[in-house]
């Protein structure tokens, strides 16, 4: 009858109910915690950002007093001329930050020591864990929470014998500071792709060659683009691409960002200011004067922008630059 209809339709809905919910904790359970903690973090942008990093340097000026302040592998140099000056032509480098890199910087080195006992993989290849180069950065989320690390389930796989005990890199920055003279010309602040196969000393020498240049040798150039195009020759003699080769910047922008670019050169970023101890430069006006981006560069971009727009790749892009421009 209708009472048995009834009875029997409950009974199936609870069958399937209790069915629903004993496959729901099956699951559960066969659920690796690690991907269930990884789908829930990547739900937030800030972990999933908070994996980049950042090397940052800046400096202050106030009056004659210079301070620095770094974190990673950013650097700032001072120009500084001496009584060889006149005769040589040369500058001294005046080192105003020390790389925290484990290779160059023993302090850094005793610390991770210090603060991971017993962890023999915490400094391999001259890297923190083998992996990442500079030991204090910003960013680099994995290497200051586990909660970033399980983000990387070949990362916690690989590590699960020798153990990451994060936090191994720190975003406090180093100071210095400096009493400004008039022998100071400029100051120089970098990031470590200026220094891959350039030294201080020939930084600070670049910076007077293009003081030295003529007129025609600057034209399109400001110092810090100057600076570029030497270290991009440096960095095509040591790939073995030949240094002052015609087109070699040209070359070297239009390469895809990737492994094969990554390969020949780091990213670039450099900033000269210069001194007026003498009042003797002409006033600048910001909105006037400000520095505008080499002409390759701008065209380049203006290039990939339109490329973009049609539809088509990086590697598409094709321009060509009078050698005048190089």
């Amino acid at each position: 009858g209708w009472w048995g209809f009834v009875g029997r339709t409950v009974a199936v809905l609870v069958i399937c109910a209790c069915v629903g919910v004993l496959c729901a904790a099956v699951c559960e359970r066969r659920v690796d915690p690690m991907r269930r903690d990884k789908f829930v973090l990547q739900q937030d942008k800030r972990f999933r950002d908070g994996n980049a990093g950042a090397c940052a340097v800046v400096c202050h000026v106030d009056g004659s007093n210079l301070t620095t302040a770094w974190a990673g592998d950013c650097r700032a140099i001072l120009g500084k001329s001496t009584f060889l000056t006149p005769l040589t032509g040369s500058m001294k480098a005046d080192e105003l930050t020390e790389d925290h890199q484990i290779a160059t910087n023993p302090k850094e080195k005793e610390r991770l020591i210090r603060e991971h006992p017993g962890e023999m993989d915490v400094i391999y290849r001259s890297r923190v864990k083998g992996r990442l180069e500079p030991t204090r950065a910003f960013g680099d989320g994995k290497y200051k929470s586990n909660k970033f690390f399980n983000l990387f389930p070949r990362l916690v796989q690989r590590y699960r014998e020798t153990g990451w005990t994060a936090p191994y890199v720190t975003a406090e920055p180093e100071t210095s500071e400096r009493t400004l003279n008039k022998s100071h010309k400029f100051l120089v602040l970098a990031c470590d792709g200026l220094f891959e196969d350039l030294t201080s000393a020939q930084v600070v020498d670049g910076v007077q060659e293009f003081l030295n240049a003529s007129p025609d040798a600057k034209q399109g150039h400001n110092a810090a683009t100057w600076l570029t195009k030497k270290a991009l020759a440096a960095a095509a003699v040591s790939s073995g691409l030949g240094g002052e080769t015609p087109g070699l910047l040209d070359y070297f922008v239009r390469l895809p960002q990737g492994r094969n670019r990554r390969r020949l050169h780091d990213d670039i970023t450099i900033q000269v200011v210069f001194f007026d101890h003498e009042g003797t430069f002409p006033p600048q006006d910001p909105s006037l004067e400000a520095i505008k981006e080499p002409e390759i560069l701008w065209r380049y971009r203006r290039a990939m922008a339109a490329s973009a727009k049609r539809g088509g790749g990086s590697e598409a892009v094709s321009i060509t630059i009078p050698q005048s421009k190089l």
